[in-house]
């Protein structure tokens, strides 16, 4: 991988910032490139970002944080994965499915969490499916500004470690990401 990265001008970068400036130049302009706003929802900032760059210029990003989510009645701690974007023209090239790697990765090595955890429209869930996420059977709800809510979208994990998901219903007890 690192040869084909060398050859082809991509470097992965992990950055403490990703303003709004610099997700309205990857998307475009589009204020709305993940098609979330429909969905009414309130959602928690990433603090962890990873940018992938071709010839020095950002084509995509994933964002990341660090959250304990309950499943029925055990605390478990998840990097929560959100705000995956690729530049419209870059799309189709695998630099999403880079970051994702990258990202994996990092949280692997730092043992950061055991499990990482995102919230996806249903038309983006073979996608990730076909990069190993796998659909929570169970609900999973999270805070919104009216209390707690079920989630409309697909919520997908994987396994960072050696134990499966385990049953039960998920609680966030926070915001979404």
């Amino acid at each position: 991988m690192g040869a084909f990265m060398e050859q082809h001008g991509i470097e992965i970068r992990v950055v403490d910032d990703y303003s709004a400036l610099d997700r309205l130049a990857l998307s475009g302009g589009d204020s709305d490139p993940g098609r979330m706003n429909s969905f009414g929802l309130a959602w928690q900032p990433k603090t962890h970002h990873l940018l992938v760059l071709k010839g020095g210029t950002p084509v995509a990003h994933i964002g990341f944080l660090l959250c304990l989510v309950t499943v029925e009645d055990g605390p478990i701690p998840v990097a929560g994965i959100g705000s995956v974007l690729t530049r419209l023209d870059c799309r189709g090239q695998g630099f999403a499915r880079l970051g994702m790697e990258a990202a994996e990765d990092a949280i692997r090595q730092q043992q950061m969490a055991q499990f990482g955890m995102l919230f996806c429209r249903e038309q983006m869930r073979t996608w990730y499916e076909r990069l190993g996420w796998t659909q929570v059977a169970a609900p999973v709800w999270f805070d919104q500004p009216g209390g707690a809510t079920q989630s409309p979208l697909p919520v997908l994990v994987k396994c960072f470690g050696r134990d499966g998901w385990p049953p039960g219903t998920v609680r966030l007890g926070c915001f979404p990401w």
